[in-house]
């Protein structure tokens, strides 16, 4: 896989390095709470993350309030409840695409949440999440080559991405499926992308 360095590589299209997922680093994210982030999909984020953030103490307190001890006999919390909380969240979001996601991993529970415009970056951002929960340390792009090639999925690459191996390899049309084959028999694994 060529290094970040290389001019050739998009930047939609580079492995990201664990500094460039820090969101806390980017001055359109805030952290509401605990794994929580706002995600501004244009210019500072101070004021959505403050209403944001007011949004959900005002939840955590209408919750509280409506479940009570539930050694008094207050209700407790559905999931049902929950369910329709976060559809309402969601149904209010100003953004084309968003989720939240809760999983439980071997070591504990996990949220994550994204709301962007950009249906790639969704994807990618809940992807990379549940690749470095189950990667035990394994560079995610080889956890989500290995989750693909496990499963019963058949996944449809565009045309462009073979085009872009046998680039990187200098195949063209004058060698053979053994030369490539030979290109890349030192490699563990060979990463289809663009370009």
């Amino acid at each position: 896989m060529p290094s970040d360095s290389d001019d050739s590589i998009s930047e939609r299209g580079k492995v990201l390095t664990e500094e460039e997922l820090d969101l806390t680093r980017h001055d359109n994210v805030d952290e509401l709470d605990d794994g929580r982030y706002v995600v501004s999909t244009g210019g500072s984020t101070s004021d959505e993350a403050t209403e944001a953030r007011e949004q959900v103490r005002e939840a955590r307190k209408s919750l509280d309030s409506s479940a009570g001890d539930p050694d008094d006999g207050g209700t407790e919390i559905t999931e049902m409840e929950v369910n329709a909380w976060l559809e309402d969240h969601f149904r209010e979001v100003d953004a084309q695409y968003g989720f939240h996601a809760t999983a439980k991993f071997d070591d504990g529970v996990s949220r994550h949440q994204v709301v962007s415009n950009d249906v790639v970056t969704s994807f990618e951002s809940l992807l990379i999440w549940y690749a470095q929960h189950v990667g035990g340390g394994t560079p995610v792009e080889d956890v989500l080559g290995i989750l693909l090639a496990e499963s019963s999925v058949s996944v449809r690459y565009p045309v462009r991405t073979l085009t872009g191996l046998l680039k990187r390899y200098d195949i063209d049309r004058d060698d053979s499926i053994g030369d490539l084959i030979e290109a890349v028999s030192d490699e563990e694994a060979v990463a289809l992308s663009k370009d």
